[in-house]
């Protein structure tokens, strides 16, 4: 995923090189962990990088003054079951993995498990999980989900989806969405697909 992260910021970095110096404007530096992905673009190519930065899951941290733009970019696994379950000493038991079902309009329940591993750093970070039909149309909602990660930014959460009613044949999307104080738009940051119908 890392390489294709890489690809697509060297795509936007080649279209934006060169003018820098023609146009007289500031130099951005664009950073992915601690790795330089562009260091001679012109500042205003911050939009562009930030909109598709968005589109791949990420988040961006841009600093005018000193022209450097960090990209944060959350590992997010998630898993569709039918069920999960927590014993008496904390191991967490999942039961059948969804792949999909055969018929549509029929109540289902199902859990989501989702692992996130180097979330932003925030005080007050929001995580959602959506539920998209094939039609691209939103089906459910998860409850709104709060996290400090000031001290941690990994952590793990489950999610019922109970009596959702599936109503066409075709690919559900399970979206995990991501938001903080500093990025204030949620963010497509991982999803899961399972499908409805043979």
């Amino acid at each position: 995923m890392k390489k294709a992260w890489l690809s697509a910021l060297l795509a936007l970095t080649v279209a934006g090189v060169g003018t820098t110096a023609a146009l007289g404007e500031g130099a951005l530096r664009v950073f992915v962990g601690s790795e330089t992905i562009a260091s001679d673009m012109p500042a205003s190519k911050a939009d562009s990088v930030e909109s598709l930065v968005n589109k791949l899951g990420g988040f961006v941290d841009y600093d005018q003054k000193t022209g450097k733009l960090q990209v944060v970019k959350p590992n997010v696994n998630i898993i569709v079951l039918e069920g999960i379950q927590q014993t008496r000493n904390k191991t967490i038991v999942f039961s059948n993995p969804i792949k999909g079902y055969s018929d549509k309009n029929v109540p289902r329940t199902f859990n989501v498990f989702v692992e996130v591993d180097e979330a932003p750093v925030a005080k007050d970070l929001r995580i959602q999980l959506v539920l998209i039909g094939p039609d691209g149309k939103e089906v459910s909602r998860g409850k709104e989900l709060k996290y400090s990660t000031q001290n941690a930014n990994s952590f793990y959460f489950a999610e019922p989806f109970v009596s959702t009613k599936l109503e066409d044949y075709g690919n559900y999307k399970v979206q995990v969405q991501m938001k903080s104080e500093k990025f204030p738009t949620y963010v497509v940051v991982g999803e899961n697909t399972f499908t409805v119908g043979r």
